[in-house]
């Protein structure tokens, strides 16, 4: 206390004059401050009252002293005085309790109260101090200062560029909707994380990192742009092509206080700007003139290839009229040209002559537009020319080889016509000399047949065992030389004659071809049919042949005392069916398949199996005729599946 009072004495108060004690030095600070501070007891009854209460509330120390604090309280908020007493007997301490009194005048004020107990020397609470601070221009410039953020925030959140602002360490304090979207971050999960996780970018070219724009911004205080052809990397792994800047947010005092980002999709910028890129490259190295002017004829932009077709630099050409290029004779058509373009109109190949600068003619083929602006009006002129000179050339070459072309192929056709006249002669007479082999050459086999059994029939009691066989051999090879004469007959005419394609149905051919050919029906063999067979596009005559053929050599090539088993099914393939025929023969040895299916050849030529090795030859020739193909899968031993291919035919 000895070591307060000193230090209180030697404070001055109001007037210069020293303070006596502590005591009286903290009363001065009460009675002075511009907060309301009032002591009352433990049932409310007002017991100080400072000039701040004064002010703040109108009462003065003799109206306020006595009365019980509940002519400061609205009557909306009666029930707030009891609590805070009954905190106050509990040795609370109640802070920044923000609520509304009234004033003596009976209008409102808003206040922030902070509450305490007061204890006596044995620390029993005896009463409350309470001080109130007007919170009134405190609220209102709160709200002035809440408005202008929400405007702020408004007026980010609208815009169509991406907004992102950061504090002054570079971490994230407002990101709006356009932002949200290019880096796929929520607001709400990117607040006050570091700018680089949120917005990473890289060098579209190097693919490196590039230096965040806000870093700089705090770094060097003041707006900062990144350099073309950047790319930010979203949270979901999209590419977005950006231009963007950033400055610096300053306070009052001008320290950096943070930085706001702006950037937007570039996309369809780089696009156009790669396009306008490209097409000046064209344009630049295109073979063909490109060649601008103005609606006066005057020349205005030049092109390499202008130079190379023309001879004239673009020095010597830019700024000089068109009509140095135009020959004399050619001179009315520049402005046709000027006319229709004027109209909006688009010339498209005008095959015409221009003139080099060495006066040498070219001959040229022109595409000329009119160059608009903005708002649509026709300022210009583009011209593409084209050197044809060399296409004409080749043109008159090209006319004159069609001539000789036209004059030959007249030559060949009589000629071709005359050799086909002499073919068909010479298929006749085959025809004619087969008929007449088959004829003479069948003739005397019936007699060597005929007589052969006449001999057996009339002199079986004079001849000996041998001697009949003899015979019989006689009687059995002339019955296989006329049934290989008939059949070498029917392989050449499958190659000569028409064969008419039509839809044909396959379980009707095969039901015929059945019971038509005795071989077939005679071998009892077991055919079985997977109905409905799949029609095909065919020849009924040629297919029955066929199947005819396949039965046969089905029924014909088992085992000794087996019974032949034939199934016969189809299937479609894309746009064709195939016919499959499975045996339970005694198969094909794999050094023959290659070749079962040409003339005279047997899998079995040392096998006690009749035949002429004619039959399968007669399928493929017949199948190919119809625009098919036959083939087979086979083991020796295990019974072969042949299968025919035809397209397919459509039957409503």
């Amino acid at each position: 206390m000895r070591e307060h009072s000193q230090r209180g004495a030697l404070v001055e108060g109001l007037g210069g004059k020293p303070f006596d004690s502590d005591a009286a030095f903290l009363a001065s600070i009460v009675e002075n401050s511009d907060d309301a501070i009032i002591s009352k007891d433990l049932n409310g009854v007002i017991m100080s009252w400072n000039c701040g209460a004064e002010r703040i509330f109108g009462y003065s120390a003799a109206e306020a002293v006595g009365k019980p604090v509940s002519i400061l309280i609205p009557p909306d908020h009666a029930d707030e005085e009891p609590k805070i007493l009954e905190r106050i007997r509990r040795g609370e301490r109640i802070e920044h309790y923000e609520t509304v009194r009234r004033r003596k005048d009976g209008s409102m004020v808003d206040v922030s109260l902070t509450v305490s107990p007061i204890k006596d020397a044995d620390g029993r609470v005896i009463g409350a101090s309470k001080i109130a601070r007007e919170t009134c221009e405190q609220r209102r410039v709160l709200e002035q200062l809440r408005q202008s953020e929400e405007r702020y925030r408004v007026t980010l959140a609208s815009i169509g560029d991406a907004v992102i602002s950061t504090d002054n360490e570079g971490r994230v304090t407002f990101m709006n909707a356009v932002a949200e979207e290019m880096t796929a971050w929520e607001q709400n999960e990117a607040l006050a994380i570091p700018l680089e996780k949120v917005f990473p970018i890289i060098n579209e070219i190097t693919r490196r990192p590039v230096e965040n724009p806000v870093a700089r911004a705090l770094r060097e205080g003041k707006v900062v742009g990144l350099a073309n052809h950047t790319i930010l990397i979203s949270r979901d792994g999209k590419e977005w092509p950006i231009d963007d800047s950033a400055a610096p947010i300053r306070g009052q005092k001008g320290d950096v206080r943070g930085v706001v980002l702006v950037f937007r999709d570039a996309t369809k910028q780089r696009a156009a700007e790669l396009t306008a890129r490209k097409l000046t490259s064209i344009v630049e190295n295109s073979d063909d003139a490109i060649i601008g002017k103005d609606l006066n004829g005057v020349i205005t932009s030049w092109n390499r290839g202008a130079e190379h077709i023309f001879g004239y630099s673009a020095a010597e050409a830019v700024g000089k009229p068109v009509s140095i290029l135009i020959p004399p004779d050619h001179a009315d058509e520049e402005p046709k040209i000027l006319e229709r373009i004027r109209r909006g109109e688009r010339i498209g190949h005008y095959e015409t002559v221009r003139q080099r600068k060495d006066g040498t003619l070219i001959n040229v083929s022109l595409s000329v537009s009119p160059i608009k602006d903005a708002d649509g009006r026709v300022i210009g002129v583009s011209k593409i020319a084209r050197d044809i000179t060399q296409h004409k050339r080749m043109e008159k070459e090209l006319v004159k080889a069609n001539a000789i072309l036209a004059e030959r192929a007249r030559d060949l056709e009589t000629a071709v016509a005359e050799r086909t006249a002499r073919l068909q002669q010479t298929i006749a007479d085959l025809e004619t000399f087969s008929y007449t082999v088959s004829h003479d050459l069948r003739s005397p086999l019936r007699a060597m047949q005929g007589f052969a059994q006449a001999i057996i029939a009339g002199y079986a009691d004079k001849l000996d065992a041998e001697g009949k066989e003899y015979l019989q051999r006689i009687s059995s090879s002339a019955i296989r030389m006329d049934k290989l004469i008939l059949e070498v007959l029917t392989y050449s005419r499958i190659g000569s004659r028409d064969v008419p394609i039509k839809p044909v149905d396959l379980d009707k051919l095969i039901e015929e071809v059945i019971h038509t050919y005795p071989s077939i029906r005679e071998s009892n063999a077991e055919i079985i049919i997977k109905h409905p067979l799949l029609p095909v596009l065919g020849s009924h005559a040629s297919l029955a042949q066929v199947v005819s053929n396949l039965l046969t050599n089905a029924a014909k090539f088992v085992p000794a005392g087996a019974k032949a088993k034939v199934r016969i099914r189809t299937e479609k393939n894309d746009s064709k069916v195939r016919c499959f025929f499975e045996d339970n023969g005694i198969g094909i040895p794999q050094n023959s398949l290659a070749k079962i299916f040409e003339p005279f050849q047997r899998a079995h030529p040392h096998a006690n199996y009749e035949g002429t090795g004619m039959g399968l030859a007669i399928v493929r020739k017949a199948v190919k005729r119809m625009g098919g193909i036959v083939d087979v899968q086979s083991h020796e031993g295990q019974g072969s599946t042949f299968w025919i291919e035809l397209p397919a035919a459509n039957y409503e």
